[in-house]
């Protein structure tokens, strides 16, 4: 079965942005490795899983627009390998 990242994010399905980002911070603050000097190991895997949960739960519309200008990039070393090897 998949992952509940907004269960990791402790927060419901139908939470706002706001909301979202209030929990991200709160608990990437919480299991910084730095703030844990004595468990580094077990703060560095919960990290990650926040920093995962957080980026997948962000807005459709922020990750529509990451696209997009990922899309741009690929198009522009494209034109620009094609404009180098002419």
């Amino acid at each position: 079965m998949g992952v509940d990242y907004y269960k990791i994010l402790q927060v419901n399905l139908n939470a706002k942005d706001d909301d979202l980002k209030k929990a991200y911070r709160k608990l990437a603050m919480k299991w910084y490795p730095d703030k844990n000097p004595n468990s580094k190991r077990d703060a560095e895997a919960k990290f990650k899983t926040i920093s995962e949960a957080y980026d997948v739960c962000i807005p459709e519309c922020s990750r529509l627009l990451h696209f997009y200008f990922m899309l741009m990039r690929f198009r522009f070393r494209i034109r620009y390998f094609v404009y180098v090897e002419l």
